[in-house]
């Protein structure tokens, strides 16, 4: 295994969360202030980081709330969300074989750190990974700052060395730029950037039972 650092996203990567949270959230948040979500609402968000959305659905829903009060609410919204999120298929044994090879691995998530150590820990994985980054403001995952800063910290100093295992085609993009060994895995909420995650990843899987070791 060519692969000693490991780099994981969180939501839609390790857990179902995409649909069951990133999905459910603005619609439960806007209906507490009577607001009606806009078709395209899910799309528009898919791409952004938390500080953006929050600046997104203040302005386009005349939102009563500052960007502290927004994540109050929000934060509030999304913990009653992860109480049902569940492992994706594969992820306990493919957690351990990595632990076993020796590999250091973390979390880069556009997810606050205390929510994902908070999901993590409820679902017995936590203890696999070294620290949690938060993908936000300079560090959102649409520059590559984001996966050096945790390759580093990991230990990591070739890209071509560290795995990146992504859901989201933009954040696999940039870090096939950066040159790093990029896993995508499917999800339901991203299944129309199936035929470019192909193309950019290093390898694509529908689960993680399906990885082919030989190959990281």
């Amino acid at each position: 295994m060519h692969c000693k650092q490991w780099i994981f996203d969180m939501d839609g990567t390790l857990t179902d969360s995409m649909t069951v949270v990133w999905e459910g959230a603005p619609d439960a948040l806007l209906r507490r202030y009577g607001r009606t979500p806009r078709g395209d609402l899910r799309a528009t968000l898919l791409n952004m980081g938390m500080q953006e959305g929050a600046q997104y659905l203040i302005r386009e829903y005349g939102l009563p709330l500052t960007e502290e009060s927004y994540f109050s609410v929000m934060r509030e919204v999304i913990a009653e969300l992860y109480e049902t999120v569940e492992l994706k298929p594969g992820v306990r044994t493919m957690l351990a074989k990595l632990q076993a090879e020796g590999a250091r691995m973390c979390i880069c998530s556009n997810t606050w750190a205390e929510q994902c150590r908070t999901v993590l820990t409820r679902l017995g994985i936590a203890q696999y990974f070294s620290f949690i980054v938060e993908a936000q403001g300079v560090l959102h995952k649409s520059h590559p700052e984001v996966f050096f800063e945790c390759m580093s910290r990991l230990g990591g100093a070739d890209p071509a060395a560290c795995a990146v295992c992504e859901d989201a085609v933009y954040a696999a993009a940039t870090a096939h730029k950066a040159g790093y060994y990029v896993i995508g895995i499917a999800d339901r909420t991203s299944a129309a950037d199936e035929p470019e995650m192909r193309r950019i990843c290093s390898q694509f899987v529908p689960r993680w039972d399906m990885l082919d070791w030989t190959r990281v």
